[in-house]
Order: structure tokens, then sequence, then C-alpha cells
């Protein structure tokens, strides 16, 4: 590319450049100003919904109080006549009464297959904790409703008011319409009756949002211009329930933005055009002598002494002067030269008549039979042609290599076994050393792992690990996460010897890390997993079981990334955890990984373990499998009055698998984990 190019480029580029700063610092002032707005949009919808809410609790807490002290004070008229009274009172208003079991005695709804408000195990929870229970519910799959719970004795009475109510009032406060939208961003209900003015426009359920929709875009249906204001709601339990969703005219703001932009671009466009072609002239102006300059300069490079600068070009005092005055002297200087190679290559004749002549001299001290070799060489006729001398002297270095390689010859020979010998000596140290890092190494690697088994009365944990190599790529852990968690994991990282150990020591240590902080097995393996697949180099990948147990409960919950199920040991059976459809870890970037859960009773045992457990194999290349492993747990599962049953399960799996084996070169690692539940027993 030529200056001239060059230059214009560079210039053109730091006018885009400027002109992208520009253009930058418009659209974050512009969206800088949109994200203020959407603020304030978000704190005026919220702080609308939540005094409604509150008022909204308030009166079913009073009326709930109100029908509890009435039926106290005298059971006449009866309590169901009372809540049909109160329900005829206030519009939207639905009471239920429920038995211990949750069944509906009776309801002021409509129809007699009517669904109660809270079901059993909703209800069981707040018999527990009484006050989170009160909220907004979906309570059916086309309506949410706030519900105030109140116990009657052996009964229960639950209040619920519509929220579909509540969305006219909002209207009212704010001007706009208002939709309540489930968690798949559907909407159930409206403040101008339905759905039949909603966009078809996707809103996040889960967090605020605000999505401006210009006049046109296909998802209005001809409507003018509006925005969406999304805002979560929170039910009882504390979790999203839905999305309550504020429909207004966006006006003329976003049309006018967009308009000051376009002309915004267009004016700075026209500049940076107007400016980039005063540039190009005068740059084709100023650099026309300085190319020809540079064409005369190469042409000299190539050799060829007849061309020169213009006349007059070396009197002008700017730069093209001053290269037309080089390329002058580079013209006298090639001349000079030209004139001395001619000398030289004279000079250079001389020398190899000289050498060879000292050649034939050095070559009567060699065996007659490459004496006659080298004698032949040199007897060849010499380039005549003053431009062949340098291929003449690299002929005659030629046949000095191969004298000195004849003279050279028996001494090589000794000096190549001297050489192998070394070699061999030194293979040998090598071997004894790299036998002893491996060594060093088995013992850091089983030093990372745990030693200590958890000191807590709820649980016992007894592993066991033999490596197939002087290191492997199996491991376990668990460690608490709080009082009341244990984490617990075994993996098998793929392939064996010192780069699986490697991987091995990564993935525990970004386990261990992710698990203190995420705590939930699935969110930790997710992370885990996108770490590991940043630089995986190697296409490894590792299967995990990872677990987090709830000791005073006694809760499992936990996630299989393609790892083995483990086999539960209870009242004297045993049975495999369900198959997992999560994929192994450092495989795929960007995974979910789905969760399950376990209730664990007092007395339950866990058997966990890697592949070189039902892989083992015999003599005859046959296979352990899963059928005779879960045999050996059923047997033991079905003994009485164990003690330390983690760690008796343990060495039976173990001794098993060596028993089996019979002898037989171990194929993988082995790793084995058996964890036995207590409960809070004293």
């Amino acid at each position: 590319m030529s200056l001239r190019w060059r230059i214009f480029c560079a210039a053109a580029l730091a006018a885009l450049c400027l002109g992208l700063m520009a253009a930058a610092l418009v659209w974050q002032a512009q969206a800088h100003a949109g994200r203020q707005q959407a603020q304030m949009l978000l704190q005026a919808q919220a702080h609308a919904w939540q005094q409604l809410q509150m008022q909204q609790m308030q009166q079913l807490q009073r009326l709930a109080a109100q029908l509890a002290d009435s039926h106290a004070r005298t059971p006449e008229p009866p309590l169901q006549l009372r809540m049909l009274a109160m329900a005829r009172e206030h519009a939207g208003l639905r009471i239920d009464l429920l038995d211990e079991d949750a069944s509906l005695l009776a309801t002021t709804a409509d129809g007699a297959d009517a669904e109660p408000l809270l079901d059993a195990q909703a209800l069981q929870r707040w018999r527990q904790h009484p006050q989170p229970m009160a909220g907004l519910y979906q309570a059916t799959a086309r309506g949410y409703h706030w519900l105030q719970p109140q116990r009657i004795g052996a009964q229960v009475l639950v209040l619920g008011q519509d929220a579909s109510a509540a969305l006219p009032l909002m209207a009212q406060r704010l001007d706009g319409e208002f939709f309540l939208l489930n968690l798949r961003g559907k909407p159930v209900a409206g403040s101008v009756g339905g759905d039949a003015l909603w966009p078809q426009a996707a809103l996040p359920a889960r967090a605020a949002h605000v999505l401006t929709l210009p006049a046109g875009d296909p998802r209005l249906a001809g409507q003018p211009a509006l925005q969406l204001v999304s805002q979560p709601l929170a039910g009882a339990r504390g979790s999203v329930v839905g999305s309550l969703v504020w429909k207004r005219a966006a006006g003329e703001e976003p049309q006018r933005q967009r308009e000051f932009l376009r002309g915004a671009a267009a004016q700075l466009a026209a500049v940076l055009a107007l400016a980039l072609g005063g540039l190009w002239m005068f740059l084709r102006h100023a650099l026309d002598p300085l190319a020809h300059n540079v064409q005369v300069l190469q042409s000299l490079a190539a050799g060829r002494t007849e061309v020169a600068p213009h006349p007059g070009e070396e009197d002008a005092e700017d730069e093209s002067g001053k290269m037309a005055r080089a390329a002058l002297q580079l013209r006298a200087e090639l001349l000079s030269l030209e004139t001395l190679r001619q000398e030289r290559l004279r000079a250079r004749h001389q020398q190899e008549r000289l050498i060879r002549e000292q050649l034939r001299s050095l070559a009567e001290s060699l065996d007659p039979g490459s004496r006659e070799e080298i004698l032949q060489a040199l007897s060849a006729p010499a380039a005549a042609k003053a431009d062949e001398a340098p291929n003449v002297l690299a002929e005659l270095a030629s046949i000095l290599g191969r004298m000195s390689a004849l003279v050279s010859t028996q001494q090589g020979r000794l000096l190549k076994l001297l050489r192998e010998v070394q070699a061999s000596v030194h293979t040998q140290t090598m071997l004894a050393s790299l036998q002893q890092e491996l060594e060093i190494a088995r013992e850091m690697q089983l030093s990372i792992l745990p030693r200590r088994t958890p000191d807590r009365p709820e649980v016992e944990v007894a592993p066991a690990m033999i490596p197939a190599k002087e290191v492997g790529g199996d491991f376990y852990d668990y460690f608490a996460l709080d009082e009341d968690h244990l984490a617990l994991v075994i993996a098998d990282v793929s392939g064996k010897g010192v780069p699986a150990a490697f991987f091995m020591a990564i993935s525990r240590t970004l386990l261990k890390s992710s698990g203190l902080f995420l705590r939930k097995p699935g969110t930790t393996i997710a992370a885990l997993n996108d770490q590991l697949c940043l630089e995986n180099d190697q296409m490894m990948f590792v299967t995990v079981f990872y677990a987090v147990l709830q000791l005073s409960t006694g809760r499992l919950t936990y996630v299989n990334a393609g790892h083995n199920p483990p086999i539960l040991l209870r009242q004297g059976s045993a049975q495999y955890f369900p198959k997992g459809r999560n994929m192994g870890l450092a495989v795929l970037e960007g995974q979910q990984y789905h969760e399950g859960t376990l209730q664990l009773m007092p007395g339950d045992c866990l058997l966990l373990y890697t592949d070189g457990v039902t892989e083992a194999t015999d003599a005859q290349g046959a296979l352990l499998g899963e059928a005779r492993l879960l045999e050996v747990a059923q047997s033991f599962s079905a003994q009485s009055n164990r003690s330390g049953p983690a760690r008796q399960l343990t060495a039976l799996v173990v001794e098993e698998v060596r028993r089996f084996e019979a002898g037989a070169a171990q194929a993988d690692d082995i790793t084995v984990m058996a964890l036995a539940y207590r409960g809070n027993a004293p």
C-alpha cells in the first residue's frame, strides 16, 4: 500500500473513531435518560401496588378476625351463613372453610367442583409457620388471590381477595392499563376486561423490565406506540408467582429521539466525507513527486543505473527534493561499486587456483581410494565466467568438507558409541527420577483428600480410594456448608495417570469453592461446568455426583452429572437411585443441571462409587457389574445389629472387588464412599 493510501486510511480511521466517539456519547446520554425514566416508572408502579396490597391484606386480616370473633361469641347464625353474608358485602371476596386434612367443608365460590384455596401441603406449612403464608397466591390457572388463613378451633378459615379487582384501582392512580401475567408471560387478567388489548410481546416474569414498542412495530397490531412496565410479583412464600404489567402510551419522545439521532448521524457523515475528500486532493498533489522518486530508488536497488530523477527535482527544498538528491548520490555509489566488484572477481580467481593446489597437497595424506576421489573432484573444470566465481569457491569448500569427513570417520564412530553409552546412563537416571516424582505426586494427591470424617453425631462417612496407577483421576470430598448442611461429592475424571490427576485436583478445588459460595447443587455444578469448559485443551471430562444433606431433617438434594447412580440401603433392602439425565462436566458450556431430592430416615445408608467398582474384571475379562454390586448392598442391608455401618459397608465393597478380581490387574481407579444417617437421636 502506498504512503498516500496509508496516510489517507490513518486519517479516515481517526475521523471515524472521533465520529464513533461522538455518536457513542450521544447514545449514552440518550440511554441514560431512558434508564432514568424506566427507573421512575418502575418505582411508581411498585409503590402503588405495595400500597394496594397492604390495604387488601389489612382488610382481609380485619375481616378474618371479625368473622372468628363473631363465631366465638355466639354460634348462631351458623358460620356458613356468616361467610356468605360477608362475601356478598365485599366484591371479589371468597371464603373457604377447611378441616385438618384441607378438605373443603364450605365455600362461597360458585359451582360444586370448586377447589380449595389452600391444599394440604400448603396448609401444613401454614400451621408450622403461620405468618409467611399470608400474601399473594396463584389460586387458579386464570387468577391470583390475596389469602389470609385464620384458625377457628380445629378448622381453618381461608379468606381470599381476587387480585384482578385491584387492577382498575391501579389504572386510576397511574395513567394507563394494567395486566396480571403468569410465569409463562401470558396475561390472566386486565384492568379493561381480560387480555384482548394485550400486545404480542414477550416480557421476563422474574425481573423488572421496561419495553418500549415504537409505532409500526408488528407486535402492536396497529396500536400506537406504547411502553410496557413489568414488575415481578412475590408470593406469600417469597418466590415470584407472576408479574404486573403497566401498559402506557409512549408519546412522541422516542420518535423525536430517533429523528434527532438520524439527523446527527447524517450531519456527522457529511462533515467526515468533506474532510476526507479535501485530504485526498491534498495528498494527491503533495505526494506525486515522492512517488516518482520512490520508483527511481526501486530501479536503482534492482541494479538499473540508467534511471535518474527528473531534471530540477533535486533543487526542491521539501522531502521530494531530499529524496531526489539521495537517489543521485545512490546512483553514483552504485557505479563505483560495479567497478570495485570486477576487481574483486579477478582477485577471487587467483585465490581459487591457490586453494586447489593446497587441496591437492593435503589429498596425498589420504588412503589410495579416498585420494583418487578427491583428486578427481579437483580436476573438474573451473567456472569460466567471472560471475560464477562464488559457485567455484563453494565447490572447493565442499571438497574440503569431504576430506574432513573422510579423516574424521573413525573418530566419529568412536564418539557415537560414547554418546550412546552416555544416553543410556542418562535415560536410566531420568526413569528413576520420574518414578520418584510419581510417588511424590501420589502422596500429594492422597494428601488433598479429606482424612478426617465429619465430627457430627447425625452422620457417619467412610471413604476409600485405590488408584490404578501411581496417580488417578477419581476423587471424593465432604465438607460443611454451615452448621446444618454437609456437602458430599464423588467424581471420576476421564483417563488415568498424571493428566487425570491434575484435572481431578482442578475440579475438586473449583467444586469446593463454588459449593461454599453458591450452596445449591444445581447452581454449583452448572458454574463448575462453565469453569472447566473455559480452558480444556485436552478435551477431558468428569462425571460427578454432588449432594447437600440437611443434617437436622435428613433431606438430601443432589445432582448426578453423568455419574454412576448411588445405592440407597433402607430397612433390609437396597435400590439404585433413578437414572440421571444430566451431562458430564467439561463437555458443553452453558448447561443446566437438574436436581433430585431424597428424604433420608435414621438408619438409612448411601453407597457412592465410581465405575472402577462395577467395571472391575476377573482373569477371564468378566465385569463385576451393577447387579452383583446391588446384591452385595442388599446382603449388607439385611444384616442387623451393625456398628459403624458406613465403615463396614465400604470395607465390604472393597473386599468384594478384590475377591472378584482374584489377582487380575486393576484396570481403573476404585473409589467407594458410604454414608450412614443417624438422624437427631440423642
